[in-house]
């Protein structure tokens, strides 16, 4: 786990009401941008806004303004997220050619918003300024002749002018003045620094993953299996699938069940998304390695009780039980993201509901408290289908004073 920062400033229309936010990259407490690789700032950027942190959250739902390099468009990573709050920044570093070129025509006929950042008029730029819906100045970095000059080469096209960096009254008054219709900087506000909490996935998860994905033909089952032994990967793909992007929102029955929604051309974008974000090289500890434990744990446990067509469910229950620990936010407003099945989320906040005798033995035996176990055996001893269920605990799992075994966590049964 680690910490996140962005910041965000908001863009104002003519009358400053607020138009939109521009969500910046920022690698600490210190409020300015520090230069890093394009990928990984843009990327996090990206994640931080529609997944971690969450739009509604960073922007009140107004649009984000976020920059994409080279290797983001070409991914079309932009297509993940709905048109109706991205809005696509394109850097003035990009390199254009006909790949960053065609991807850009793409989005504008996808109906996204393209944003040409730090104009300055040059004959190379046109192709991409026909596809432009906004075109963004920088008035520190022009004199007033200089911004008569470019503006003049944009009469007549269909594009929004928006000034930045304007930083004085008399900026805006000029802006006004020459046809500007949306302003950005410190005379309005300067960014506003956020900090967060972000899980990040296992280098060697991600390797795995990534090789599945080249594999000739997706086998799902062991994309699921893959996915489902990552706590980060699983939880950015619950939040991807239930995003306003895909226009309804599920109850997710599995990892395999989101992957599927997903489909093979997004999920491609997606774990290229993740692969340009900062991958950690660190171990589950603590909160992450007890939720991979208790998802291992009620899923064995379900596959031998009256529980056992809920045992995909179950373990995305176990998975996620603790994500208000790593998030250190609500976990009632976190499963509201997620979409699990009702009783799923009932059975996490409060231990009760359908499946909540069977979360309730779980945490009896996570914490050592075998009085509990044998009393919850004894009860139970009709839902094994012939089996004792306090034979069975004996049998599938590695009791030990200490509570669970990972060992017994990594051990896969034969089904």
């Amino acid at each position: 786990m680690i910490n996140v920062f962005l910041a965000r400033q908001p863009i104002f229309s003519r009358s400053q009401d607020v138009f939109a936010y521009e969500i910046f990259y920022r690698s600490g407490y210190t409020n300015h941008y520090i230069g890093t690789d394009p990928d990984k700032a843009s990327s996090q950027v990206i994640l931080s806004t529609f997944q971690f942190l969450g739009l509604e959250s960073i922007t009140a739902g107004k649009p984000a303004f976020i920059n994409f390099s080279d290797n983001l468009l070409k991914e079309g990573v932009a297509t993940l997220f709905p048109k109706e709050h991205l809005v696509v920044e394109i850097l003035e570093s990009v390199e254009l050619d006909e790949q960053i070129l065609e991807k850009c025509r793409q989005l504008k006929a996808a109906g996204y918003t393209i944003v040409l950042d730090d104009f300055v008029y040059r004959p190379e730029h046109l192709p991409l300024l026909d596809l432009a819906d906004i075109v963004k100045i920088d008035f520190m970095a022009s004199d007033r002749q200089q911004l008569e000059n470019d503006l003049s080469k944009l009469r007549g096209r269909d594009v929004t002018l928006l000034a930045e960096k304007v930083e004085t009254w008399d900026d805006f008054r000029c802006a006004l003045d020459l046809g500007f219709d949306l302003f950005q900087g410190y005379f309005f506000s300067r960014p506003e620094l956020i900090a967060s909490k972000e899980i990040t996935p296992l280098q060697l998860n991600y390797l795995a993953l990534v090789a599945e994905l080249n594999e000739p033909e997706l086998n799902f089952d062991e994309l699921a299996s893959i996915v489902s032994q990552d706590l980060s990967f699983t939880y950015s793909l619950l939040r991807l699938v239930n995003s306003a992007a895909y226009a309804r929102r599920h109850y997710i029955s599995s990892v395999k069940h989101a992957l599927v929604i997903l489909g093979e051309r997004e999920l491609k974008k997606w774990v290229a998304l993740m692969a340009l974000q900062r991958m950690s090289t660190s171990r589950p500890e603590g909160p992450i390695s007890t939720s991979l434990v208790r998802a291992r744990f009620i899923e064995l446990l379900a596959q031998h009780t009256e529980w056992s067509h809920r045992k995909d469910e179950l373990y995305l229950g176990g998975l996620f039980s603790l994500l208000d620990v790593l998030l250190q936010r609500p976990l009632v407003d976190i499963l509201d993201e997620l979409q699990l099945a009702p009783d799923i989320n009932e059975m996490l906040l409060r231990g009760t509901g359908n499946c909540g005798d069977l979360w309730s033995l779980m945490l009896a035996y996570e914490r050592g408290d075998w009085d509990s176990v044998e009393s919850w055996a004894f009860r139970h001893t009709s839902l094994c289908g012939g089996y004792s269920m306090g034979s069975l605990i004996q049998e599938k799992t590695c009791i030990h004073p200490r509570g669970i075994s990972p060992g017994w966590f990594s051990r896969r049964e034969e089904e």
